[in-house]
């Protein structure tokens, strides 16, 4: 008897869990996808990212963020990110569109696209031969490793010369102010390239030299050369960084940062319920997400909506507690089932 009594309850049991399903949370409200414009508080959003497990992602443009950038102490910038007035080891050609440049041991015609932007050389000899390049990219001109560092609509800008390195005025100083960026130079194959000289350098009591093939002469290659060029940067002062006039923000034993306003993309987490904080100025107000599914989100004003949402949620919560509470009369009524059974076979004394 007892038996069948607590087979009964854990069918019924096991009945509603099988016959009833969880109530979704369900908003009326337009939906967007990823990659979507939204506009909250008088601000334009893109929807960047939606992730299963209801997680996003907004982005909107700051046309007035603050970059910012580190120069380690001892590190090499290259020559394309710096410049500075009468900067001797910088070099630079422009290639005019429709004109001819030597490249590849031939002449070769040069074609600007200013709207991709890129740059495309063609052979002169075969005009199926041409090469084409984007901004960042590296050639060589005239024996020299450039880098095109800018495109127009109608000419590009190559650049070349060695990199500087960081030095940090720090000698003897515990909060230095002042930095150096000093010329970086490869003495071997500056020797190499000059036909007077020999083509190895010598290091003679700690001193490089250079030698001379007309009398065997060792001069120091600071004085062959010219001196190295040093170029003196001071905290709170200003460098001209990557086409950015930047601010020396601070300059310590271990680097030199720098900052300046540029356009940022800025991000705004979205989490599934939780408030955020979106618009500009007097418009700004508070929203939340839901994501019905993995591939579309709804924002909704907090306090519109959010009371409607909390409901639902709610709902959706009791369910899953009553849910939870006939899995476990399932789980009783299958276990006292199986002790009964057992007692009914034990074996009767006396």
């Amino acid at each position: 008897m007892y038996f069948a009594f607590f087979l009964v309850l854990g069918a019924a049991a096991y009945g509603l869990i099988v016959t009833t399903s969880a109530p979704a949370v369900s908003m009326d409200g337009q939906s967007y996808a990823s990659g979507d414009p939204v506009t909250l508080g008088e601000r334009g959003y893109t929807v960047a990212s939606i992730d299963s497990g209801g997680e996003g992602e907004l982005t909107w443009t700051d046309e007035s963020g603050e970059l910012t950038a580190t120069l380690e102490n001892g590190s090499e910038v290259p020559v394309t990110d710096v410049r500075w007035e009468n900067q001797t080891d910088r070099y630079e050609s422009t290639f005019e569109d429709g004109g001819q440049i030597p490249f590849n041991d031939s002449q070769y015609g040069v074609s600007i696209n200013g709207s991709a932007p890129s740059m495309t050389l063609t052979s002169v000899n075969d005009t199926n031969v041409s090469e084409s390049f984007a901004p960042g990219d590296s050639l060589t001109y005239r024996t020299n490793e450039t880098t095109v560092t800018e495109i127009g609509e109608s000419d590009a800008t190559v650049v070349w010369g060695g990199p500087y390195a960081v030095d940090v005025n720090n000698e003897s100083v515990s909060n230095p102010t002042n930095a150096t960026l000093v010329e970086v130079r490869n003495y071997g194959d500056l020797a190499s390239a000059d036909p007077a000289l020999y083509n190895e350098t010598t290091r003679i009591e700690g001193t490089l030299y250079v030698t001379l093939r007309e009398d065997n002469t060792n001069v120091p290659v600071e004085e062959y050369f010219g001196p190295k060029e040093r170029h003196r940067i001071a905290e709170n002062g200003t460098l001209n960084y990557n086409g950015n006039v930047t601010t020396v923000t601070s300059i310590t034993n271990e680097s030199v940062d720098l900052a300046w306003n540029g356009t940022v993309t800025q991000p705004v987490e979205l989490v599934e319920g939780e408030n955020f904080t979106a618009g500009v100025g007097s418009a700004e107000t508070t929203y939340f997400p839901v994501f019905p599914d993995d591939s579309s989100v709804q924002i909704f004003e907090t306090a519109d909506r959010y009371e409607e949402y909390s409901e639902q949620r709610a709902e959706k919560s009791d369910y899953e507690d009553r849910r939870l509470g006939l899995w476990g009369i399932v789980d009783i009524t299958v276990i006292a089932a199986i002790i009964l059974l057992m007692a009914a076979y034990l074996p009767v004394r006396g």
